[in-house]
């Protein structure tokens, strides 16, 4: 029972990591489950529906960050204030061994909410989304309990696809990715190490594809000039 349970646990850190899309185990039976693609990016309908129902203004916050900041689950759960530059805008997102990992930019409707939520926070806060535990007084908010606040959410917005925090990491890529913004931008805001990684978080929509092919095609047809006049 206790290895089961580790096995679990482990498999749960590497679906934060964006590693596994989802644990391969498969109860009761066990089975090997082989991921074969990451989380889907969620639909922009259903990003709406998702953030209407959220009320408490911490939840709201915490998701708004992930989803414009493609931050992971267990980078939002470390977030301290003194990683955010309020007046200017950026956000250091630090390694476990307290080394700055990329610095993202903060777009206003995220600094509007993190304003909002650091006025009701004590003077002395460190944590930006602390736990609400008592007996973990000083620790950040866990990975599972931040789950359990999205799935929760995605519950009361009537969304029946399995999705976790990390399907916002993968909507900000495919987002940026749709709006024009280069593979190496998309690159060093996720903190990818590689395009490859990072060609594998961004899904064009057909308007994009098609908008891409006309461009292209149209840039063909005026070197070629082969229409007949």
């Amino acid at each position: 029972m206790t290895c089961r349970r580790g096995l679990q646990g482990f498999f749960g850190f590497l679906g934060d990591q964006g590693f596994l899309v989802q644990s391969p185990m498969q109860l009761p039976r066990h089975q090997i489950l082989v991921p074969t693609r990451l989380p889907r990016p969620m639909a922009e309908a259903e990003v709406v529906a998702f953030f209407r129902v959220i009320d408490a203004l911490e939840d709201r916050t915490m998701f708004l960050v992930m989803l414009r900041c493609g931050l992971r689950v267990s980078e939002v759960s470390h977030v301290r204030w003194a990683a955010i530059d309020r007046a200017q805008g950026p956000l250091r997102v630090n390694t476990r061994k307290g080394q700055v990992d990329r610095v993202v930019s903060l777009s206003p409707d995220v600094a509007t909410a993190l304003r909002q939520w650091h006025g009701l926070q004590a003077a002395t806060a460190d944590d930006v989304f602390p736990s609400r535990m008592t007996r973990k007084g000083g620790l950040p908010l866990g990975a599972r309990h931040i789950r359990n606040r999205m799935t929760r959410s995605l519950h009361l917005a009537g969304l029946t696809k399995r999705y976790a925090p990390h399907s916002l990491r993968h909507t900000f890529a495919t987002q940026l990715r749709n709006a024009g913004a280069s593979l190496e931008v998309v690159k060093a805001r996720m903190g990818h190490r590689s395009l490859q990684m990072t060609l594998r978080y961004t899904q064009l929509y057909d308007r994009t594809k098609r908008a891409q092919y006309d461009h292209a095609m149209a840039q063909v047809e005026q070197q070629q000039g082969l229409h007949r006049r």
